[in-house]
């Protein structure tokens, strides 16, 4: 696809690239939650439970979480049936951390369809921002330089500093568990979406890969003209890349290297964690 996703950036109509465009806002995150949710949204993992946040480059502070792990649902009370999980997951987040990125998307609704789906997009390479609008960043990118050194902004790297802190404010162990513990309901919501015969267990192993495979892009992140009026990665072999990937990137080198380092621990945490008997 030539162009950012999407949400292309919208470039002049006629003339050289001015030295700040005014591209449409950008509506895409993360993961994840980045589940992801993530990213944040995406990879859905994300937001399961938080403690000790680790700073994040360029990134708002995050509220620390509590310590401790969370109790296996074996030892808690049993889940709820899948159409009530809102409240429990609330409780069990809202708990654990008090970011305000997380605490926005615990006040919308059907999260734990909202974790399933998010899995499966990453897993397949897409994002999942469209389900997740609420994390969506509220400043627009800009593109600076002339036509032919046009670049993405660096500032415009601050729009999702508050996703990063988010992930960074979850510690691997805590996610492990709470994923553990809710992935019962989780497997029926993935289930439910019809669109693999893979568990949720191995998507989101394979969401997670997804976006550890990432590659590492430095500045200046350079972009051209695409169709219409749109920009598209100047290098070819970044264009290339599956949306999520190409998200990640629009991140910034700071927060895409936070993100990497804090997701190998997370996905190391939940191989290393036993399933729950059901």
């Amino acid at each position: 696809m030539n162009e950012f996703d999407d949400q292309p950036l919208v470039r002049p109509e006629s003339g050289s690239a001015p030295d700040a465009a005014p591209p449409r806002r950008d509506a895409r995150l993360f993961i994840a939650i980045a589940v992801g949710a993530l990213v944040l949204g995406g990879v859905g993992a994300w937001w399961w439970a938080g403690r000790n946040p680790a700073p994040a480059l360029n990134a708002t502070p995050a509220v620390s979480a509590t310590e401790g792990v969370i109790a296996p649902a074996s030892e808690a009370r049993p889940l709820p049936p899948l159409g009530q999980m809102d409240t429990f997951l609330r409780a069990l987040v809202g708990a654990l951390s008090s970011n305000p990125t997380l605490a926005r998307w615990l006040a919308t609704d059907d999260l734990i369809r909202q974790m399933a789906s998010a899995i499966d997009r990453i897993s397949r390479g897409q994002s999942p921002a469209r389900n997740l609008a609420v994390l969506r960043p509220q400043d627009v990118m800009v593109i600076r330089g002339e036509r032919s050194q046009m670049r993405i902004d660096p500032q415009s790297y601050r729009r999702y500093d508050s996703l990063t802190s988010a992930l960074m404010s979850l510690n691997p162990k805590g996610v492990a568990e709470a994923y553990r513990t809710i992935e019962p309901r989780l497997e029926e919501a993935y289930r439910a979406l019809g669109t693999s015969e893979n568990t949720v267990d191995e998507a989101l192993m394979v969401a997670l890969n997804v976006l550890l495979a990432t590659p590492e892009v430095r500045d200046p992140i350079r972009v051209v003209p695409g169709k219409g009026a749109t920009y598209a990665f100047a290098d070819p072999q970044i264009e290339a890349l599956p949306p999520i990937q190409k998200q990640l990137i629009r991140m910034g080198p700071a927060n895409a290297a936070a993100i990497h380092e804090r997701l190998r621990e997370i996905a190391d945490a939940i191989a290393a964690t036993p399933k729950r008997a059901n």
